[in-house]
């Protein structure tokens, strides 16, 4: 969806003061913080893997904790307002999509930008929403990884979940916790790739698979509490 400058700062500002609403409101339960604080200090960079439609979850955890990090987001559309946000949140801003080819100038551009920061001295933080920007939901696009796996990063997954949320009706079936809710955060281990050699397409499913068996452990959790 298109938006003027001025609609894209508005609805921006209506959208973190939602964010800001339901997330200060409800009460968190973490698992797994053990996992992100042994990641960061290691000294070495790390890409959070997080789905599409529970980017908001990690992100403001992220941000309430003051924990600096970059995250990909397009100029255009709905993911321009989503990219203010972040911005007033903490977040250090990579323009373009991952998952485009290296015909594409906002591809390639992420691409470099993605290599600066890996390459930099510390613990750089890459959030990467693995099946967007279009989907389909829950499976992992490749360019992320592949760049990932040749630095040699850390590769985390955070999921999200809530006691009582809103469903949104687009591809991603985007979450948000509704006020006063229970909020559930999983923070896997680092991803451990097989010592034999996977083609491309195998190491794809295999971060699915990672990403999905913990965001499936924290809807059962939140669903059952």
């Amino acid at each position: 969806m298109k938006h003027s400058k001025f609609m894209s700062y508005l609805w921006s500002y209506l959208g973190q003061f939602m964010f800001a609403i339901v997330y200060r409101t409800s009460r968190w339960k973490i698992s797994g913080e053990e996992h992100f604080n042994n990641a960061l200090a290691s000294g070495k960079p790390i890409m959070l893997c997080v789905w599409h439609g529970r980017f908001s979850f990690p992100a403001f955890w992220l941000a309430k904790n003051h924990i600096h990090a970059y995250a990909i987001a397009s100029r255009h559309g709905d993911a321009a307002i989503i990219a203010r946000i972040f911005k007033r949140w903490g977040f250090g801003l990579i323009r373009g999509s991952s998952s485009r080819g290296k015909k594409d100038k906002g591809g390639r551009d992420v691409i470099r930008e993605m290599n600066r920061i890996f390459d930099a001295p510390g613990t750089s933080i890459i959030a990467v929403t693995n099946d967007g920007p279009k989907g389909p939901p829950r499976i992992a696009k490749p360019g992320s990884l592949a760049i990932a796996l040749k630095k040699n990063v850390q590769i985390i997954t955070i999921t999200g979940s809530a006691s009582s949320y809103k469903v949104f009706g687009s591809w991603d079936r985007f979450r948000i916790p509704k006020p006063f809710s229970t909020i559930y955060l999983n923070i896997a281990p680092l991803l451990e790739m097989p010592k034999e050699k996977l083609s491309p397409e195998d190491e794809i499913k295999y971060l699915s698979d990672y990403m999905n068996k913990y965001q499936d452990e924290v809807d059962v959790l939140a669903e059952n509490n």
